[in-house]
């Protein structure tokens, strides 16, 4: 980092801070504003804000780590929930904006509407604020300070400070105002630094060419580079055929796109949608995120992790004898060999030839027990981006990138911070302890919300270390709601006890298999045999909807005349004859099912065109691009048609 490379950094910081000074007044005017920006958010504005949020600094990490471990196939790990996105839109986003709640924890008591609602909204207020919305500011803090021990040089910990110091004050200031500002400029930057960057390594290694002579060559293997895994011998029916790949496809495929918590709306988008001006802005908002993070944004990370590859090769230290660790450092790891307590084993993990930007981390701590052979320490893959980054960038472009994965952790810890603090005062303090204050009090109290869980955020990231494990447990955690989510919408039957019961069940599940010590049959699920993340996944979706059933089983049957208000209010489709019979006449359901459900078919061919056209044509394949560039405009035809129809 060089002079020009810090005053790039500088101005950014400055630009957020004015940001936050200038619409302090109108953020801090009311809970509305402060929220939810008075409900006057134009679709882009708001739409683009979900994207840079989503554009957290740890996404290029823990993508470039997947491209290098796995393939750029195991990106269908989050590119499956491009359909949950796209059902969000074009399903449920005009019935959120139609609800004009803040939180999903307040939509539950509004369609649920008995005693249990408003138990399961206190619950949900404090889950989110507490623990759902901490975890995921932990592995974003995580990322942030991987990037800042191997890009700026500080002390992570004060260069985290600084950070979160500075986000905070402009989130404090504007409420979400400031966040939506700010995010429209992160995302702009985010986004430039990431595609010079990817232009920069891509060339530097020798770009398509390069790769396609180290696929001859066999120094890269070629299934790093495939969309789909391959299978293995037989057809679907034979055992061979169901690879570990190929059976992680099926699941997320098949089951993770409506497992998620947030199958019908993630918290973050349900507060942007329900800040936009009407249903149609809600709409839009959310198409516009679903094209624009699935289909735009990945290419220029996986582009870089594809350069790595080239560059920086996978680097492991195994265990001469089997024995107790000792002593961990950088530089080496001590071994006390089985039967000699006396004996010490230093095995070094400084070798000739490593760069010295590149070397291999420690994954043993003092005290653990280990075979030969075993894995002492191994090159961490989730680090390859920022390496590159710090080879391949010039002064000044340097600076560019670096701004721009200071704006990528800011923009998602602004909004992490904002919708935590929305949980607590909208569904906890405002509704269950402190009733009837001002509007000037509930802002204060937001403040000091959001600074209590970025508090806590900290302290749980100190205790962390990998962001792609609590990535994959936090799908988990609370995957068995999403099927009761997406049905609550359809059925009258549904109550709060479902949803309680699926939620803990998730929960529950998700932590016992997770700690719980299981030898599992060896299969395509569990390798080793230890459960993977995908086989959890299925138990607990599983586990989840066997208790929501049961519970639907053994509950009392709602009373419709309950739900008549939230009937007519947002006018749901699909079974609700008891409901619609006591509603008022003209609360016939305001809602185009085939028009929706074709623009999601459209979208889908939309997103993937773009995705995997941009792909081919970028790895030197341009015949299926132009294929692929086809489907992408024969989706866009129906994607315009499908939204004239809605409106």
């Amino acid at each position: 980092m060089q002079a020009i490379d810090w005053w790039l950094v500088a101005a950014y910081l400055l630009f957020a801070l004015a940001a936050g000074a200038v619409l302090a007044r109108r953020g801090g005017a009311s809970v509305d504003q402060f929220f939810l920006s008075g409900r006057r958010l134009p679709w882009w504005l708001a739409g683009t804000s979900i994207v840079a949020t989503t554009f957290a600094v740890d996404t290029p990490l823990v993508i470039s780590g997947w491209v290098r471990d796995f393939g750029i196939w195991k990106n269908w790990l989050w590119w499956c929930y491009a359909l949950t996105s796209l059902v969000t839109g074009f399903v449920f986003a005009r019935l959120w904006r139609r609800g004009a709640v803040m939180t999903k924890a307040e939509f539950a008591e509004l369609r649920y509407g008995d005693a249990g609602a408003r138990w399961l909204r206190g619950f949900l207020g404090v889950l989110h604020a507490g623990f759902v919305d901490v975890i995921q500011m932990c592995w974003v803090l995580l990322a942030a300070a991987k990037i800042v021990d191997v890009l700026f040089g500080v002390d992570k910990t004060v260069g985290l400070a600084v950070a979160c110091a500075i986000a905070l004050t402009y989130s404090l200031l504007a409420g979400l105002w400031g966040v939506v500002v700010t995010d429209l400029v992160q995302f702009a930057i985010s986004m430039t630094g990431a595609i010079v960057l990817a232009v920069m390594a891509w060339q530097a290694v020798g770009g398509a060419a390069a790769v396609a002579g180290a696929v001859a060559a066999g120094t890269l293997a070629a299934e790093r580079l495939a969309f789909l895994p391959a299978p293995g011998p037989g057809g679907p029916l034979a055992a061979s055929f169901w690879t570990t790949p190929v059976a992680l496809m099926a699941v997320y495929l098949g089951v993770s796109w409506f497992a998620v918590e947030s199958a019908d709306g993630a918290p973050l988008t349900v507060q942007r949608v329900s800040a936009t001006r009407d249903e149609r802005h809600g709409t839009l908002a959310v198409v516009w995120f679903a094209v624009a993070n699935n289909a735009l944004r990945p290419w220029p990370w996986i582009l870089v992790a594809i350069a790595s590859l080239l560059v920086l090769p996978h680097l492991s230290v195994e265990a001469p004898v089997a024995g107790t660790v000792t002593g961990v450092s950088t530089a080496s790891i001590l071994l006390s060999p089985a039967g000699e307590a006396e004996a010490t084993v230093a095995v070094p993990l400084v070798r000739a030839g490593d760069a010295a930007d590149w070397r291999p981390v420690p994954r043993v701590g003092v005290g653990a027990e280990v075979a030969a052979g075993d894995v002492l320490a191994a090159s961490d893959s989730e680090r390859a981006y920022v390496v590159m980054l710090k080879r391949y960038l010039p002064a000044g472009l340097l600076g560019l990138v670096a701004a721009s994965l200071v704006a990528a952790f800011m923009s998602t810890i602004d909004t992490l911070i904002n919708v935590a603090a929305s949980f607590f005062v909208n569904d906890v303090y405002r509704r269950f302890l402190h009733r009837g204050a001002s509007d000037r009090h509930y802002v204060v109290v937001a403040r000091l919300a959001s600074a209590g869980v970025l508090a806590a955020a900290a302290l749980a990231a100190s205790a962390a270390q990998s962001i792609s494990a609590l990535f994959t447990l936090f799908i988990s955690f609370l995957a068995g709601v999403g099927p009761v989510y997406l049905l609550r919408w359809f059925w009258w039957r549904v109550t709060a006890w479902t949803e309680i019961a699926a939620m803990l069940t998730s929960a529950a599940a998700t932590l016992a298999l997770t700690w719980l010590p299981v030898d599992w049959p060896r299969g395509p699920l569990s390798p080793d045999g230890a459960l993977l993340h995908e086989g959890r996944l299925l138990l607990v979706v599983a586990a989840s909807l066997a208790a929501a059933l049961l519970t639907l089983a053994l509950t009392a049957t709602p009373d419709p005349a309950a739900l008549v208000g939230f009937y007519e209010r947002l006018r749901p489709p699909g079974a609700w004859g008891p409901v619609r019979a006591l509603a008022a006449p003209s609360s016939r359901p305001g809602y185009a099912l085939g028009a929706s459900l074709c623009g999601v078919a459209s979208a889908l061919a939309l997103v993937h065109g773009l995705l995997f056209g941009l792909g081919h044509l970028l790895l030197g394949r341009p015949g299926r691009a132009a294929l692929l560039g086809a489907l992408a405009l024969a989706g866009l035809a129906g994607v315009r048609g499908s939204l004239r129809r809605l409106t």
